[in-house]
Order: C-alpha cells, then sequence, then structure tokens
C-alpha cells in the first residue's frame, strides 16, 4: 500500500476528529448554560519529538451539571492550569460529558476549530502534492 495513502487517510481521520469536537464544543458554547469548574489533574509527558524540555499537558476539569451529574472533560489547548484551578465551563445539558469545554464564545470554538482543520489541510495538501520530493529532489 502507498505510504502517502496511509497517511492521507490519518490525516482525513484526524480531521473528521477535530470537526466533530469543534461542533460538540459549539452545542456547548451556544448551550448558555455555565458551571464552575476547577482543574482535577494534569497529566503531563514529553513530546513525540523526545526532547525532555518539550511537554504536552492535558489538563481535566471537573464540574457539576444541572442534573447535580459529575462530569470530568480534557482540555488539550495551549494555556496552562494548575491543579485546583478554577474556570467556568459551558456546556449542553442534554450531553454534559461531550460538550463540556472552557471556550467562552462560539467564536474561540470556531477559531480552534478552524486553525487545527487548517494545520490538517496544509499535511494532506503536502502529501497529496509530493511535497517532500518537490523540495528535495
Amino acid at each position: 500500500m502507498d505510504t502517502s495513502l496511509v497517511i492521507t487517510g490519518v490525516v482525513a481521520l484526524a480531521a473528521l476528529r477535530s470537526l466533530g469536537r469543534t461542533v460538540r464544543q459549539l452545542r456547548g458554547v451556544r448551550s448558555g448554560v455555565t458551571a464552575p469548574a476547577r482543574c482535577v489533574r494534569v497529566d503531563e509527558r514529553d513530546s513525540a519529538t523526545g526532547s525532555s524540555g518539550d511537554r504536552r499537558a492535558w489538563h481535566v476539569f471537573a464540574f457539576t451539571a444541572q442534573n447535580g451529574q459529575w462530569v470530568e472533560f480534557r482540555n488539550t489547548g495551549t494555556k496552562r492550569f494548575h491543579e485546583g484551578a478554577r474556570v467556568t465551563v459551558r456546556y449542553d445539558p442534554a450531553d454534559p460529558h461531550r460538550t463540556a469545554t472552557l471556550a467562552a464564545s462560539p467564536r474561540a470554538a470556531l477559531t480552534e476549530g478552524a486553525l487545527s482543520l487548517l494545520l490538517m489541510g496544509l499535511v494532506l495538501l503536502m502529501f497529496l502534492t509530493d511535497f517532500p520530493e518537490n523540495l528535495f529532489g
């Protein structure tokens, strides 16, 4: 199987996942329901580059939804939080586990989604046009 085809498929799946996440965040932002939350855990690990100075963090936030349900969700944004940090989350009460977001507005959710889709689109374009071979060969 052609390597560029596999990479194209992986990038396309990542783009679809990102698009789905953006749609869920928009549902949470547009619902208008907010709740106070706390950062309950910060998971860190070295990035794929192997550089020990380059660490990636995932923040886990928790809150109590309107129906009394305890909800935890991960946020992979670039903003750093410490354990115990207080934030306001937005969510859709019909599905708080999947729609909880720190995005304060539809514009913020759309910007994050658009940037990730743009980056994935550029990677996809590079592989569809044989970019590495054209650059170095």
